[in-house]
């Protein structure tokens, strides 16, 4: 909220003329200045300046809405992660004092009239605090009932507004959400109760504060839209004013947000309307309107810090877009309703305004690692030039996009030049879009916006680290309709932006548009070159997550991302040999086996040529589970329905035909078939091992390891076949006959697969405790405790060397000696386990939560490599001919080297 007393200080209007054409939008029609001179030439404002910056790192609570920052003439609060409140000097940013850490971290500060009011929660009770300002002296301190937040944006009678709202009149506070609709006032000084009231039934509602009332912006059942004004005394309505909203589903509420500043102006939006309002609710534009500056209009507070407003021909276009890249502070001509602002040097969407007084903006930035809040001041100069934008189209040749694919041709996006979209020959191609994010008055605030923008994009999104270079950054988006590659690309003061839904065209496309961007910007710049394949290995991007295990045969690796398209890629180097849409989104595993790569997904089982990705058949089968197989046999598991609590274990030989199927009495896990050749084994979610004829599915045999309900897990080594029960359950039987050969029991749910190594039986329950047994007789030889929590913790062990690689719910990658179970190493796992670990040639490779791929000497315990993938592993490490892959939720299959070869 903004300072009244902005008003009586000749704060000075901002407007600005928002097109896509870069030398009209950088041309901001500024708001009318004094007409003072300088030698002749008039004085505009020019830029917003920083006068002082303190850090902000405290984040709005989600509950309350509330910021962690508050601005009044009087002093600047800032609430600190330890639960103080720091007030600063509003002109200097001098500390004045500080408020104590409380109990909690404070949820919410607002200054108003001299008192700071602060919101804390502690002990399961929410309480609200009144300070002086000034001296940070306790006024008053209550306790507060909230109701919890249930109301969805579209439920009849319901508000969705800041919780807590205060004015230099009172504080209002929305006590329940949903019908009936109830606040409550409280007196600013003192904390006592001065009225109550429920709103209205049957209508969506938020709300803002300025500096001596709220203001209201609701939806009723009658399809009005209203926008009003209460007391925060009394709760009694001030005013009331229709808006003309364009809301055409008949008892539906569109979303609803207003923004106020302390003078009463506001920006209100439902749905698509937006709604630009003087005090007293006068209407004063709409927002095609409020895009289309004319003439500089009178003086005006800020209003918001955001998006520069897109032009357009349609109701609220651009409002909130995501372009340019940089924040503007934003106000309305108070005649006009036109909106205006000049760039600060921070991404749009990173920003806030947390108020403003005494000639300053007070802006909170959320840039990760770096929250602050920064005083601008408006600083006046002589016009500037236009900055000259360039073409988007004319950055990019077909020469250039050839490198992909021939045939693209660029379109100019609908707004002007800043855009560009090249164009597929074909309908299965994909557009690859450029955009010109932003051309700053200088290198050293383009890279302060890049910097800003590149953090937040570490922080929230899925980066590739393979081709990450200074000033130049690709990552993965989530979209609807699958994962886009993009690229931001820093170069002198420009920034520039690549974008399509196939990363492998971002991939290639990407440094061509770097390289014509440093010849036009930065001459004699040249990008920094590769590191050897050799060193570094390869990594591919699919255009899909990868979740399921990759698979090596022949010198070849075969990827099946979610997006259901198969990739067969040359194991040493990465290059395509084919690719394959073989299936739907969420595959459910692949195999290769006899040259026949076996797809599963979209309820369709699918055989490809190993060798050319042509496909040799298909089947209607959905698949629950991984896929097994061998000896010229597929299984799989399938449902019926897909939720149900049984399954099938169905078989298919190489050309596609259903040799059989069988399906347990009882619950089934989505658990592989072991298959060994002379038997098909598999267990089950009812305590039953079975073992299967492979030709026929006839039963060879059963074995009760477990009770009703426990889930059975096993493995095979030599004629001996191991399982283990959630019942706590280990045995030996004889992979023939199934007859015992022995039995043991632990008091943890063992609930994973167990290990064979070395005439020893590894077992690891869902505490973490890892028990070893003789594989000959059974007896108990040691047990070991990780202690920890990790949620979704799973248990594996790989055993070289002597020792046993484990990692606990402790988030630790444990070594322990195989012949006693005690410790010899550990290595902490940061977020903890993720897949792994896997022993081979003298190396352990395990992947933790933050998406690090570690590679450990098997005998020192030293770290060889921490390579960070830039999303989440989704598979196990799979190591083969030198190299160790693994599969991330950023789409990229990675080809790590083990330097073993």
């Amino acid at each position: 909220m903004l300072d009244r007393g902005e008003a009586g200080e000749g704060r000075e209007v901002l407007t600005a003329r928002r097109r896509r054409s870069m030398a009209i939008l950088c041309a901001v029609v500024l708001a009318a200045c004094p007409a003072a001179a300088v030698t002749g030439v008039p004085r505009v404002p020019v830029e917003w300046r920083a006068v002082w910056s303190v850090p902000a790192e405290t984040e709005s609570d989600p509950f309350l809405q509330a910021q962690g920052q508050a601005v009044s003439g009087q002093g600047v609060a800032v609430a600190t992660r330890e639960g103080g409140v720091r007030i600063h000097d509003p002109r200097t940013g001098a500390l004045r004092h500080a408020l104590p850490a409380g109990p909690a971290p404070a949820g919410g500060v607002w200054a108003a009239a001299g008192v700071l009011v602060v919101a804390r929660q502690a002990a399961g009770e929410r309480v609200l605090e009144g300070h002086d300002l000034a001296t940070g002296a306790p006024l008053w301190r209550r306790t507060i009932t909230l109701a919890d937040p249930e109301a969805r944006t579209d439920e009849v009678g319901s508000y969705h507004g800041p919780r807590i709202m205060v004015t230099a009149r009172g504080v209002v506070m929305a006590e329940r959400v949903t019908d009936p609709v109830r606040l409550q006032a409280l007196d600013l000084r003192t904390g006592t109760v001065t009225a109550e009231a429920t709103r209205p039934g049957g209508c969506a509602l938020t709300g803002a504060a300025t500096a001596r009332s709220v203001t209201l912006l609701s939806h009723c059942a009658d399809d009005e839209l209203r926008l009003s004004s209460l007391d925060p005394r009394t709760l009694r309505q001030e005013w009331a004013r229709p808006l003309p909203s364009t809301n055409s589903v008949k008892g539906a509420h569109p979303p609803l947000r207003i923004r106020t500043n302390a003078d009463g102006y506001a920006h209100a939006t439902a749905g698509g309307d937006d709604f630009f309002c003087g005090p007293g609710g006068r209407l004063l534009s709409t927002g095609p309107q409020a895009v289309q500056v004319t003439d500089p209009g009178p003086r005006s507070p800020l209003l918001y810090a955001g998006p520069i407003p897109a032009a357009g021909g349609q109701v609220g276009a651009g409002l909130d877009g995501s372009w340019p890249l940089p924040a503007h502070l934003i106000s309305v001509d108070p005649r006009t309703g036109r909106l205006g602002g000049l760039p600060i040097d921070l991404p749009a969407d990173l920003v806030s305004l947390a108020g403003a007084s005494g000639g300053l903006a007070f802006v909170h930035s959320t840039v990760p690692g770096d929250g602050r809040l920064t005083a601008y001041r408006l600083v006046y100069g002589p016009a500037r030039p236009k900055t000259a934008w360039p073409d988007a189209c004319a950055l990019l040749t077909g020469r250039d996009l050839a490198a992909f694919a021939a045939g693209y041709r660029a379109a100019r996006g609908p707004d002007g030049t800043a855009t560009c979209d090249w164009i597929p020959p074909g309908d299965d191609g994909a557009v690859i879009t450029l955009s010109v994010d932003w051309v700053a008055p200088s290198e050293a605030q383009a890279h302060r916006l890049y910097t800003a923008k590149t953090a937040a994009v570490r922080r929230t999104g899925e980066i590739d680290p393979t081709t990450e270079a200074p000033g130049f950054l690709t990552y993965t988006v989530h979209r609807p309709n699958g994962l886009h590659g993009a690229t931001t690309i820093l170069a002198g003061r420009v920034i520039a932006s690549l974008t399509s839904s196939s990363r492998q065209a971002v991939r290639i496309i990407s440094p061509l548009l770097r390289d014509n961007l440093l010849a036009r910007y930065r001459p004699g710049v040249r990008a920094p070159a590769p590191a050897p394949a050799s060193e570094r290995g390869w990594s591919f991007p699919a255009d899909a997550a990868i979740r399921t295990d990759p698979v090596v045969a022949g010198g070849v690796v075969y990827a099946a991302d979610s997006g259901g398209t198969v990739s067969a890629l040359d194991a040493a180097t990465g290059a395509v040999r084919w690719r394959s849409r073989a299936g739907g989104a969420d595959m459910d595993g692949h195999a290769v086996s006899d040259g026949i790569v076996y797809v599963a997904g979209a309820g369709r089982v699918v055989a490809l040529d190993a060798a050319t990705g042509r496909r040799r058949w298909s089947r209607r089968t959905a698949a629950s589970g991984g896929l097994v197989a061998a000896n010229g046999r597929l299984h799989l598991w399938t449902r019926r329905p897909a939720w149900s609590a049984t399954a099938a274990l169905v078989t298919f030989d190489a050309g596609g035909e259903r040799l059989w199927s069988f399906q347990p009495r009882g619950p089934m896990l989505n658990t592989d078939p072991v298959v060994t050749g002379d038997v098909v084994l598999a267990g089950s979610g009812h305590g039953v091992l079975y073992a299967l004829a492979p030709a026929t599915g006839a039963e060879r045999w059963r074995f009760l390891a477990g009770g009703k309900g426990d889930r059975v897990q096993l493995v095979r080594s030599g004629a001996t076949v191991y399982a283990v029960s959630t019942g706590g359950g280990v045995h030996a039987l004889d992979a023939r006959s199934g007859a015992a050969r022995w039995s043991a029991r632990v008091p943890g749910a063992v609930a994973f697969p167990p290990v064979v190594a070395g005439g020893t039986v590894y077992a690891g329950d869902d505490q973490g405790t890892t028990y070893a047994f003789d594989a000959a007789t059974g007896e108990p030889l040691w047990d070991f405790r990780a202690e920890g929590y990790q949620p979704l913790y799973t248990w594996t062990a790989a055993v070289t060397g002597g020792l046993v690689f484990t990692a606990g719910p402790d988030r630790t990658l444990y070594a322990l000696d195989a012949a006693t179970g005690g410790v010899r190493r550990r290595l902490p796992l940061g977020e903890g386990h993720r897949s792994g670990p896997v022993a081979a040639h003298g190396l352990v490779h395990v992947t933790d939560r933050e998406g690090v791929l570690h590679t450990l000497d098997a005998v020192t315990g030293a770290v060889r490599s921490a390579f960070r993938t830039g999303g989440t592993v989704e598979t196990r490490p799979v190591v083969a001919g030198g190299f160790v892959y693994a599969g991330s939720s950023n789409g990229n299959l990675y080809a790590r080297p083990t330097g073993d070869h």
